[in-house]
């Protein structure tokens, strides 16, 4: 994939666009109305964060890589400890599997005054033409690292002897629901890997990473 183009900032840019535009314009397209919501968060709380793979931080990354392998109940203590002061923060990087060749965009928003409840969207970006394109799934995670720490401290040892055990505890703590103006449907595992590799980046941030010094980084861009 191209690195020298941004899935990102052109999100950004189509959803400052849309800030000038009447309220209803993006109506229900998800690619619209997450670019509307990720400019308006960057309008009111900038900078806006925004971290790239092959950007200036590779040990956030390869350190979400290297969690991405580990089994469920030796990643959700990190999971559990998830906290994000900005409003807003988007995490840029490459697809694997079957999206190889494609780039992701992921945007962590919280929805409320709380650091440990998040709403995780995910946007997969190509090249056609020479232009980039840019599908939004219409769902988004909402999680709450709190729940799931309070789940984890009532289960004890039963989490790391019981995969049952661990995938009860974070689906008490999760969940897949529809933007606005669509149906609940059903989430390819391929998808649903990306929300959660999501959450692993930002649990990366917020612990600091393998090296420290994660979470204070400077971001590769704002807006």
């Amino acid at each position: 994939m191209d690195n020298d183009i941004s899935f990102a900032e052109a999100m950004l840019r189509r959803g400052a666009g849309l800030l000038d535009a009447e309220a209803g314009e993006a109506g229900t397209d998800p690619f619209a109305v997450l670019a509307r919501l990720l400019a308006a968060a960057a309008a009111t709380d900038a900078p806006l964060v925004v971290l790239s793979e092959g950007g200036s931080h590779p040990a956030l990354f390869d350190e979400a890589n290297r969690r991405a392998g580990e089994p469920l109940a030796a990643r959700l203590a990190g999971l559990a400890a998830t906290r994000q002061g900005e409003r807003a923060t988007m995490y840029e990087f490459d697809g694997t599997g079957p999206l190889t060749g494609n780039r992701v965009v992921a945007a962590l928003l919280r929805p409320e005054e709380r650091p440990d409840l998040l709403h995780v969207y995910v946007a997969v970006g190509r090249l056609r033409g020479g232009e980039a394109q840019i599908t939004v799934p219409p769902a988004l995670l909402r999680f709450d690292a709190a729940a799931l720490g309070q789940t984890l401290g009532l289960l004890g040892d039963a989490v790391s002897r019981s995969p049952n055990a661990a995938t009860a505890a974070l689906a008490h703590a999760a969940a897949i629901l529809p933007m606005e103006g669509h149906e609940q449907g059903g989430m390819p595992a391929s998808l649903l890997d990306l929300y959660w590799h999501a959450l692993t980046l930002a649990s990366v941030r917020a612990a600091g990473g393998a090296a420290g010094g994660l979470a204070g980084m400077t971001p590769e861009g704002n807006a």
